[in-house]
């Protein structure tokens, strides 16, 4: 694995990780994403097909990211998932695995989970730097160069808000070349208030200069939707309530994205790209392009006499997230399984044995005759979509004392899932403090194991008390520096404008 140092140091890069080609076909589900070569950026950044090509091999990255194991991040360790018992016994990586979920002594600056997501980030932020770089040089018309440029500031943004959440202050390596990086293998850390001014910049950006979701040959590619999608998350956990209803507003009436009539849908592979979703991570069954979410959660379905049946596997539930639904809440069969199966299909009491008989995650199962493998599964990831931002339109109209409005959009979210209205359902009204708590509550139904309860419960300041209260093999260890990953050891090693100091407190 390349060093930290290569992705925080843009003018060191002499070559660019790319694909060589890409397909936009009308009836894709995705972008077709081809075998990996390296290019420099004066070879690929000539013509438009060449911008194309780049600014998928950011996309790449994503798909890199969330097809590793380090999509674990923003899922465990938190009072939604966390991982099976049994996992650590399989040796030093899975204990290093399982210290994200425990906050154990092995969550440190050497933790393989902590270095691999710093390290793939900086990669995406890399190639977006070279691309925000080299396009305005290239002779294009200018509608192509600001829809290339959005497409590269929205994924820059992307990956800067993982980390500057993740990590705190983070090296900020941009499109200008720096001679202190150049010198030093890297620059120093920015404060969060300078990585947010750029990952709110960024989206500005692509707000005003990406195409319209739904257009021709914008499947699987960023949209203004989706930029405004993220800013308002932005806006949100700055606790910038004003700026992120203003930005979410429009969204929640726009003709091209509504909700899904059913929930269970959502979660159909043929509905991947559907009008609900604003951005996807776009897997497929070609080669390198899968992901093992299916097989991390132990969620396929039987899909062959060689595969093994669904249960038992690395990601679960916890106990809180599985009974935090109501009677009648059509989720809850959408996201739990509770059956399993062996390799012929035939049922398996697994009641017995301790985390394996209990619910598994169903919404990432394979589809039979797409996917390869549990392990190698064509299902999409949703990063964004329609109802994220309807519960963060509520919750900004929550913190602003508009607590009517915001009651209307959490009832728009438990209509869909075959709720009455909360205020029928439960007889009474809520106030402001039980409405935060409860759009938290329909937060991790709606959108378990997406990727964003870690995110939720720090931006809310609720992760240290609900992971103390729901998670038990994490609330022992879990303390106050685990609000912050700690800054890679490899980084230290290779980037020499770090001083030791400069480490998050407490590791």
């Amino acid at each position: 694995m390349l060093f930290a140092r290569k992705y925080s140091n843009v003018s060191k890069i002499s070559l660019i990780f790319i694909m060589t080609g890409m397909l936009l076909a009308g009836c894709s589900k995705q972008l077709d994403i081809k075998p990996e070569v390296f290019i420099s950026p004066e070879e690929l950044y000539k013509d438009e097909a060449g911008v194309k090509s780049g600014i998928v091999g950011i996309y790449r990255q994503l798909l890199e990211l969330k097809r590793s194991d380090y999509v674990i991040v923003g899922m465990v360790g938190t009072d939604e998932g966390k991982t099976t018992l049994f996992v650590p016994t399989w040796g030093t990586y899975w204990q290093n695995f399982c210290a994200v979920n425990t906050y154990s002594t092995l969550m440190t600056a050497q933790n393989d989970v902590v270095q691999g997501f710093w390290i793939d980030c900086y990669r995406g932020i890399t190639n977006a730097n070279i691309a925000i770089r080299s396009i305005p040089g290239v002779a294009i018309s200018d509608a192509t160069k600001n829809q290339a440029l959005g497409e590269a500031r929205f994924m820059r943004a992307l990956f800067y808000f993982y980390l500057v959440q993740a990590y705190g202050a983070v090296p900020m390596p941009t499109e200008e070349v720096s001679t202190v990086a150049d010198q030093k293998g890297g620059l120093p850390r920015s404060s969060e208030d300078e990585v947010y001014k750029l990952i709110v910049s960024d989206l500005q950006f692509a707000m005003a200069n990406l195409a319209a979701k739904g257009g021709e040959g914008n499947t699987g590619r960023a949209t203004k939707e989706a930029a405004a999608g993220l800013l308002g998350k932005v806006y949100l956990t700055r606790k910038d309530w004003n700026n992120a209803k203003t930005t979410l507003e429009p969204l929640l009436t726009a003709s091209n994205t509504t909700l899904m009539a059913n929930y269970a849908d959502l979660f159909v592979e043929a509905n991947e790209n559907n009008i609900e979703s604003l951005f996807e991570v776009q897997f497929s069954n070609e080669n390198n392009n899968t992901s093992n979410l299916a097989n991390n959660l132990g969620c396929w379905q039987i899909n062959s006499p060689e595969l093994p049946g669904a249960g038992g596997h690395v990601i679960i539930p916890t106990d809180y997230f599985f009974n935090s639904f109501e009677d009648g809440d059509k989720r809850k069969d959408a996201t739990f399984r509770t059956l399993f199966f062996d390799k012929d299909g035939n049922p398996v009491d697994y009641s017995w044995w301790s985390d394996v008989g209990k619910p598994h995650i169903k919404k990432f199962d394979i589809t039979k005759g797409v996917s390869v493998s549990g392990g190698q599964s064509s299902r999409n990831l949703y990063y964004l979509r329609l109802a994220d931002v309807i519960l963060m339109y509520a919750e900004a109209q929550n913190e602003l004392g508009n607590t009517a409005v915001a009651m209307q959009n959490l009832n728009r979210i438990r209509n869909r899932a075959g709720l009455q209205n909360y205020e029928i359902a439960h007889g009474a009204t809520l106030t402001q403090d039980q409405l935060r708590k409860e759009l938290m509550m329909e937060r991790m139904r709606e959108l378990g194991f997406e990727g964003w309860r870690w995110f939720d419960l720090k931006r809310t300041g609720t992760l240290l008390t609900e992971v103390k209260a729901h998670n038990i093999d994490a609330a022992p260890n879990v303390t106050e520096k685990h609000l912050l990953y700690p800054i890679p050891t490899r980084e230290f090693e290779n980037n020499q404008s770090l001083k030791l100091s400069d480490q998050n407190p407490g590791y």
